[in-house]
């Protein structure tokens, strides 16, 4: 038993520690955690844990909030995430990008059948990586870190 209770805990720091870097890996890590509470329509979570745009937490939420408010009222459910692509993790900066189609309440594709979105992320050392900018990406091609 106490050899079962190091080994959980041995992993438990191991996955923490690779968390707790500016990597290739947490980048990744964190845009697919970013699409799960995009997903849940978590405005809480996305603004607490994800977007650092505004001066404050609950100026993200709130921004994040009426999006969703707006979204929902066009009949927005989900988004359906085709790829994701991190690039250049210089110290404390990354770019990334993201494939997606969004679908209505209805299972309709909303707008657009494919969609990008680039995101320009930052490394704080207390809270991880953070969106601080977005921009265009190219929907109709695979994305590449040339094109972001």
């Amino acid at each position: 038993m106490r050899s079962l209770i190091l080994a959980v805990s041995a992993a438990l720091v191991a996955g923490c520690a690779s968390a707790e870097a500016p990597t290739l890996e947490s980048a990744e890590s964190f845009m697919w955690a970013y699409t799960e509470a995009w997903n849940a329509h978590d405005t809480e979570a996305l603004g607490r844990d994800f977007w650092q745009m505004t001066g404050s937490v609950e100026e993200e939420t709130s921004r994040l909030e009426m999006v969703f408010t707006q979204l929902e009222a066009d009949g927005y459910d989900r988004s359906i995430i085709h790829e994701v692509l991190v690039c250049d993790v210089e110290g404390e900066t990354a770019r990334a990008g993201m494939r997606f189609t969004r679908y209505l309440t209805s299972g309709e594709v909303m707008g657009d059948d494919m969609r990008a979105s680039g995101y320009e992320l930052t490394w704080a050392d207390e809270k991880g990586w953070r969106i601080t900018g977005m921009f265009a990406a190219v929907a109709d091609e695979p994305l590449s870190c040339e094109a972001l």
